[in-house]
């Protein structure tokens, strides 16, 4: 089909997209894992860019709708209202891709799980999205938690347990 396809480089500014670039990569070396070689290239560079992303200063930080040069035409549809769900997004699928904890532990700290939820979007509240990852973040980390109860062999199977009250502690 031909019909133009414009592309729009972002600046530093666009965390909502690096968060989302994170988890994709970090998805698709869980998806190629059995060609070992291609998953470590992936993870690596899902924790290159995660580093760069949450290294900024939070005045660096942003969403791509806010930067003038990017995203073009798709802001009028896909604005985005915040970044914070999606870098937490991505550490959790980090954690899933590396098994390196200290990820589980960004995507579940108190104050950034609190400031993602006060960022949320009222409309669509609780619903996954383009704009909106809480929910999934809030959701995701409980197969962490079962698969570890499971090789424990816990007596009690509580799917919540261990993760912090904040998560499941909402009202819409």
């Amino acid at each position: 089909m031909m019909y133009p396809r414009p592309v729009s480089t972002c600046d530093a500014r666009a965390s909502d997209l690096a968060g989302e670039i994170v988890a994709a990569l970090s998805a698709s070396s869980l998806v190629f894992r059995e060609d070992t070689n291609y998953s470590g290239e992936l993870a690596k560079a899902a924790e290159k860019l995660f580093q760069q992303v949450t290294k900024l200063d939070p005045i660096e930080q942003g969403t791509y709708s806010s930067v003038d040069s990017c995203g073009g035409e798709a802001r009028k549809f896909y604005n985005s209202s915040s970044y914070t769900d999606e870098l937490i997004w991505a550490g959790t699928w980090l954690f899933f891709a590396t098994g390196n904890t200290s990820y589980l532990s960004y995507a579940t700290d108190a104050v950034r799980f609190q400031l993602a939820q006060s960022e949320e979007a009222s409309i669509g509240r609780g619903i996954f999205n383009w704009n909106n990852k809480f929910s999934a973040t809030a959701v995701t980390p409980i197969n962490v938690l079962f698969e570890f109860q499971i090789k424990c062999k816990r007596s009690k199977t509580d799917l919540t347990y261990g993760l912090p009250h904040y998560i499941f502690h909402r009202y819409y």
